[in-house]
Order: C-alpha cells, then structure tokens, then sequence
C-alpha cells in the first residue's frame, strides 16, 4: 500500500490584505482541475447527483465573479470544496506573498499597523496588578514558546479581558496588540483568538486547576509568569502535552506508562523510533501503556510501525488503495519519487507513475493485492493493556492508526469519535497559475468504500468520555479506568 506522505490538513490560513484577483478565472481552474484530478471527485456525483452539483457550481461561479479581494476569495473556493468532504481538501494562501513574491519583515508590519493597540508595558502592569484588590484568576502575565501577553480587564466592556502583547516577534505582532478577547462566563471563560495574521478564531478557555498555575486556551497550555505559581505535576504535564512537537514518554504509577505522540507526520518517524528504542525496557515491564494521539496532524503510516509490536495479539488485516490515473498526479508520484532518500519507496513511487501512463482516468491499483495481512509479530507479555486516547481533531493517518490497533485484544479506544478523514486520501498541492494560492487535492481512494466509510462519521471509541469529564483530567481518567 503507498504510504501516506502528506499531513491530513492544513493548520493555518494565511489573509492577504488590500488585495485583488481575477477571483472568477481562479474558480474556473479549480472546477477543471478537481474534477479531473481528485479521486473523491465521482464518488460524490455518484451519491449526490449530477443535477445537485451543477446547482452547487452555477451558486458559486455567480459568486466568484463579485468576489475581487483574495482572502475572500480564497474562502469561496475552500466552501466550494467542502462539498466533497470535510478535510483532505485545502485552499491556502501562499504564505508571506504579494504577486508571487515574498514579502519582507517591515511590508509584513505595515499590514498590520492599524490593529487596536493598549499601551501597556511589563512593570507598569506589575504596579497595576499588585495595587488592585479585586482581581479575577485570569487576571497575570501568561507565556507560550511564542508570545508573552498581560490579561487585563477590558475598561470599555464589564466582564471582558484583553490579551495585550507583551513580547512576540515583532514582525506579525507588536507589544500592545490585541492577541486575545476573554469573555467571563458563569461556568467558566470563552475566547476569541487571533492567529498569527491576525485573522479571528474561536477558542476554549479554561484554568485547568485550581492553582491556576496554567491558562488552557483550545488546546494549548500557557504558563502564568506573574505573579508566579508553583506548577503541579498534573499541569507540568498538560504543558508538556501541549508544547512538546516531538513524541515523550511519562510514568504515571507504578502499573501505567504515558506515551505522548503528538504526530505521524513523515519527519517524526524517526523521532518515534527513537523514543520507542529508549523506553523499550520500561514498556516491556510495565502492565499498561497509555498512548494520547489527541490533536494529531496525520502524517505517514510508517511512523507508527514500530509502535505495532507493543500492541499486536493477532493478524492486522489492511485494505488497499487505488489511485486515480492522471497526467497532474503522475507528476506527483514522479515528485514523490525524487524527494525520497528510501530507494525502494521512491521505485514504489516511480512505478506507480510509470502505471498511470496510458491510463488516464482510470482508477490503478498500486499493489497486486488489495488487501494485506501483517501476522509478523509475537505477542509481548507486557504490556497487557493499552488505551489510546483519541478526539475529534484526529484524522488520516492517525485513524488508520486507530483501525490497526484496534484489531488488537490488548487495544481499547478512550475520549470522542475522529475527524472522518480517511477514505479518500493521499494529498496533492499544486499552485494556481496567479501563484497566489495553492490547491490541496486527493489521489487515492480506498478499498474500504462502499461497506466501511469513514469519511463523515469517524472511528468511535470504545469508552466515550463525556463532557463530564474535564478534557484536563482525560489522562488521569485513561489512567484510573484502565488500573481498574
């Protein structure tokens, strides 16, 4: 089976202001493109009609013609592909350009230059703060690895907090800006967050403990730098769960062992490997495992290989992929081939290729089977549970990790149903011929479909976790329910 390489989604949006495009001529290139290349494309004609979609394109064709400003635009044409499926589909803007060409640090400043500003500097607010008597938890100097922001009431609106910018990067953002708009609420806080192009985004906002020690906001974890708390082990680790971009490994007890992976991304396999190696003793010794794939970014089933043998009781029985055959996704396979260090991937890569000459249109199979047996490991005695920890925001690569080991009688499924994106897979990105934007398109469509889908509904866990249970204590929860 052609191993994923391409992350599920795209994580960010890039807005580019004062703008224009030829929005209409933009779409046009979309429509013909998609529907010649995207291997998901005809299975959804197929279920939702011709008459349907073309009523689909004619609204939104009528709508690109109005549509002059390129942030704008670039909205339309992602909803017009939302048609098809909830992810593996993308409309990015190419980041940090005007025509094509990169902009530099002070075009970049200028284009924000006009945001709300609150004069506020680091020891003025530490005078503020200690002089006031009534202050609201929330209320401190916060950090990530990226910014540095002063939580202060809003003077202008009662029960409102601002997230001034004490330090950034100076580039996207300035001391003053307005990173953050908290919103008080009887059960707790509500936010509205401004990403790195300053574009609004609703997030969850919580103090996960009562040391408030630690700000959560969606699932980042910031830590209070005035006035200083001591951190608890319990938000040591929601830190560490959050910032960490490479895989750890922490005990939790004496029977449970807490493997963090916060990707299968390509590039990350070998930092999987390496933590498995190093811990390999310790997982071997201890009864339970715990590994939290929550927030995942999907990424290449290879990177979880090596994950298999500490989990395997029985035969993994995979399904195959087919891919559609066309000039544009050749292209990528050959792409594919070039960028790939391992010879055997990139011949894999190569003759898929070379299959999809004189085939265009057609769907090829890239293995001589469609399916797959994996019975080549031993069961281990230790260790003899595992729960994964899953929710909503994982898909692609992290599902068919899910349907892997979930074949395992050692494997129980903990937190909320996936994201539902798997069944048409393997991404492509191919620029528009502005150069402004940047389309995300798929090649391969699984065996699984019609009789298993998952695109849409997800994989379902074995033990759902309600809203109960306070995403913050998940881990604890995991730990107490599989020590039973």
């Amino acid at each position: 089976m052609f191993k994923k390489i391409i992350p599920f989604c795209i994580l960010f949006s890039i807005r580019i202001f004062s703008q224009n495009c030829n929005c209409s001529e933009s779409f046009e290139w979309m429509v013909k493109t998609f529907e010649t290349n995207d291997a998901g494309f005809q299975y959804v004609i197929d279920k939702k009609g011709t008459e349907d979609y073309n009523k689909h394109v004619a609204t939104f064709r009528e709508k690109s013609k109005k549509t002059v400003k390129l942030n704008e635009c670039r909205d339309l044409l992602h909803n017009w592909l939302k048609y098809f499926r909830p992810g593996h589909i993308a409309v990015m803007m190419n980041e940090d350009s005007k025509d094509g060409k990169e902009l530099s640090s002070d075009e970049i400043r200028q284009r924000y230059k006009n945001e709300r500003k609150v004069i506020l500097n680091e020891k003025e607010f530490i005078n503020q703060f200690n002089n006031k008597k009534n202050r609201n938890p929330i209320e401190g100097i916060w950090s990530n690895e990226q910014y540095k922001i002063a939580i202060v009431p809003d003077e202008k609106n009662p029960g409102k907090f601002l997230g001034v910018v004490l330090k950034a990067d100076s580039v996207y953002w300035l001391p003053g800006q307005i990173k953050i708009e908290i919103t008080a609420k009887n059960s707790g806080y509500k936010a509205n967050y401004y990403m790195r192009d300053h574009s609004k985004q609703e997030y969850t906002c919580d103090l996960p403990d009562t040391n408030c020690a630690v700000l959560k906001l969606n699932w980042d974890y910031w830590k209070r730098d005035y006035p200083k708390r001591r951190i608890t082990a319990k938000e040591q680790l929601l830190i560490a769960f959050s910032k960490s971009r490479v895989p750890f490994v922490e005990q939790l007890s004496d029977h449970t062992l807490y493997l963090r992976i916060p990707s299968f991304a390509n590039e990350q396999k070998r930092n999987i490997d390496s933590v498995l190696r190093f811990f390999d003793k310790q997982i071997q010794s201890m009864p339970n495992l715990i590994i939290d794939i929550r927030y995942g970014t999907g990424g290449s089933d290879a990177s979880y290989a090596n994950i298999i043998p500490y989990v395997y009781t029985n035969p993994i029985r995979s399904v195959g992929i087919r891919v559609l055959a066309t000039e544009m996704n050749a292209k990528a396979f050959e792409k594919y081939g070039q960028n790939n260090s391992d010879s055997s991937s990139a011949k894999y890569c190569y003759d898929i290729a070379k299959k999809m000459q004189g085939n265009s249109g057609k769907f090829i199979d890239t293995d001589s089977e469609n399916f797959s047996v994996d019975s080549s490991h031993k069961v281990l005695p230790f260790p003899k549970k595992v729960a994964i920890i899953c929710n909503r925001y994982n898909g692609s690569t992290d599902e068919q990790f899910l349907i892997d080991v979930k074949q395992s009688r050692k494997v129980k499924v903990y937190g909320h149903s996936t994201m539902g994106c798997l069944d048409i897979s393997n991404m492509n990105f191919v620029k528009f011929p502005d150069k402004r934007l940047t389309l995300g398109y798929c090649m391969s469509k699984s065996y699984r479909i019609p009789n298993y889908c998952i695109d849409g509904v997800g994989i379902q866990p074995d033990h759902f976790i309600d809203d109960n249970v306070s995403e913050n204590d998940w881990i604890e929860y995991v730990r107490n329910e599989i020590e039973k």
